[in-house]
């Protein structure tokens, strides 16, 4: 160790583990009781340290670096109510299957309850949304106690990643006096190592699989939220070849193939009740996180396949579509690696029919769009359309992302989105922590409330010259003149959709954001442009659409697929 540690022995315990295990980045809000920790994480050169000072954009910050780098990213707090905050973003990581650490500096037992400052009851405090939650002890009294903290360190480190990725919760209660240093103590012995044994289907399951397979006229392959993963994405594709089995993917999928069928909503529409027959497959097979497309499920639900497999290594027995047949608790690329070769290549239309209805809906895609006036439609199209080579793409909740399934043919980057728990409240900060993991660009789309409600997120010293933000503003919450229900209440513009008349400029600004600002398709394609070249310092486009309009061109934009199918 290059510089002393804190003399809290349980502190040393824990910091000294994390490096043993390969912990590499540290996400920390400023705070007292959490001194300790901040401390002794600075003083180890095998670890980074960040500071984001508002907790909740701190959790979605270290989110968006464990999402990119498939390894865990520790978030550090003091005592109090900072540690609810990160609340939003332990549920996302729990869902979206993230590896967060999150280590929460606490008072120790017997104060909590006894009206002492910053004092809550923090134990258990995620106990919903973590795969592991331990209470450290005060210090360490006896070798036991090392052995005890080594030990459930090490565990915990551990089930971030296995068997699926997730966050855990380090409670750590200290003492003061909270800043004292000293030389780093001895640890007993080196963690213990997992070892995963390889996923392996047996013959007799492999032939049983395989006999269903063949057997079946019509098989449907539906991906939800997928990392990019090139092995994956040539197995999918190589499946795809056969002409009784489809591939029906969405934007943050991150498959890509001329095989594969995309912009799910576009081609359901389309189908109308005399025709589901035709495009409803006897086999059905799953995999991936939340599908965004509320079509799909709902199609799917109605008109159930013979067989729904589901693969997943999710401890919950996923039934999306209330026809579960077989959960297979693999990999998808362990299984698909196993059956590719079982699979025979049956003749059949299926794929035939979808290939056909996908090329006439795509066609009647931009017909509408050339015809539409200034919407969000319209300068998505333009936006969707021009994002370059080497962009990673995040979409906000709630329009963007759902306005990306209809544009996924023109997007051929990759694409994330925190669709684990779907909400609005920490899209920016996480397209920000993305972007400390990638040499390429970052270009974030988000609707107006979106933006807002996480601006904290731009209040660090991390924001790289590379860093976009596209901001649709259409003076409020877009998605309520869409979606049935609120569209029709008198309540609508005070209460769902929030309208408003800021702006995200001073913001901009204040953070030190280069901004520009368009109101109609000439503007946009000259601010986008600009945005697009500028490289020397972080960019904010804000549209401006009309927000009374958008519902109804994007009702219409369906009705269209309705009519001509």
């Amino acid at each position: 160790m290059s510089k002393n540690l804190s003399d809290k022995s349980i502190v040393q315990v824990l910091v000294q583990q994390c490096v043993k295990l390969g912990l590499k980045e540290v996400v920390v809000s400023p705070g007292s009781r959490n001194a300790p920790l901040i401390i002794s994480f600075n003083a180890v050169p095998e670890i980074k340290c960040y500071t984001i000072v508002d907790e909740r954009s701190a959790g979605f910050f270290a989110l968006g670096m464990a999402q990119q780098l498939k390894r865990p990213v520790a978030v550090l707090c003091t005592s109090g109510t900072a540690a609810l905050n990160y609340a939003p973003a332990v549920a996302e990581a729990y869902y979206q299957e993230v590896p967060l650490m999150v280590l929460t500096a606490d008072r120790p037992q017997e104060w909590v309850g006894q009206a002492d400052g910053q004092t809550i009851n923090q134990s258990s405090a995620f106990a919903n949304y973590i795969r592991m939650g331990i209470d450290l002890p005060v210090k360490i009294n006896h070798p036991d106690d090392q052995w005890y903290a080594e030990r459930s360190i090490t565990e915990a480190f551990q089930k971030t990643n296995y068997p699926i990725a997730g966050p855990v919760h380090i409670n750590i209660p200290l003492r003061e006096p909270l800043y004292g240093r000293t030389s780093a103590m001895a640890m007993q012995k080196e963690p213990f190592k997992q070892l995963i044994p390889d996923a392996v289907l047996s013959e007799n399951q492999l032939t049983d699989l395989a006999k269903v397979w063949n057997k079946s006229e019509s098989v449907m392959i539906l991906t939800g939220v997928l990392s990019p993963d090139a092995a994956l994405n040539k197995l999918i594709n190589q499946l795809a070849e056969n002409t009784n089995t489809i591939v029906l993917t969405e934007t943050t999928s991150n498959l890509k193939g001329e095989r594969l069928i995309d912009c799910i909503d576009r081609q359901v529409f389309s189908i109308n009740e005399y025709e589901t027959a035709l495009f409803k497959p006897s086999l059905l097979i799953t995999f991936g996180g939340q599908i965004v497309s509320k079509q799909i499920k709902k199609v799917l639900r109605d008109n159930p396949p013979k067989h729904h497999w589901h693969i997943s290594l999710n401890d919950n027995v996923i039934d999306t579509f209330q026809n579960l047949s077989l959960s297979i608790k693999m990999k998808p690329l362990d299984f698909m690696q196993q059956m590719v070769d079982k699979i025979e290549n049956k003749k059949g239309r299926f794929q035939e029919k979808w290939k056909q209805r996908c090329n006439k809906n795509r066609k009647a895609h931009e017909a509408y769009l050339e015809e539409i006036k200034w919407s969000d439609l319209k300068a998505l199209a333009h936006i969707f359309s021009h994002i370059p080579n080497g962009t990673d793409v995040h979409l906000a909740n709630s329009t963007p992302v759902r306005y990306a399934q209809l544009f996924q043919d023109d997007i051929q980057v990759n694409t994330y989105a925190n669709r684990g728990t779907s909400g609005i409240d920490g899209s920016l900060s996480t397209a920000v922590g993305a972007s400390q993991t990638s040499d390429n660009s970052t270009l974030l789309i988000t609707g107006d409330l979106s933006f807002f409600y996480d601006s904290n997120g731009l209040w660090n010293k991390y924001l790289k010259p590379n860093f976009k933000v596209v901001v649709m503003n259409n003076g409020g919450g877009g998605i309520f003149r869409f979606i049935p229900g609120p569209a029709e209440t008198p309540e609508l513009e005070e209460f769902f959709e929030a309208k408003h008349t800021q702006s995200a400029e001073h913001l901009a600004k204040a953070f030190g954001l280069n901004y520009l600002s368009c109101s109609n398709v000439e503007e946009l394609a000259s601010s986008y442009q600009k945005m697009m070249d500028n490289n020397e310092q972080p960019v904010l486009l804000e549209v401006f659409t009309p927000g009374d309009k958008n519902g109804k061109i994007l009702r219409n934009y369906f009705k269209n697929f309705q009519s001509g199918s």
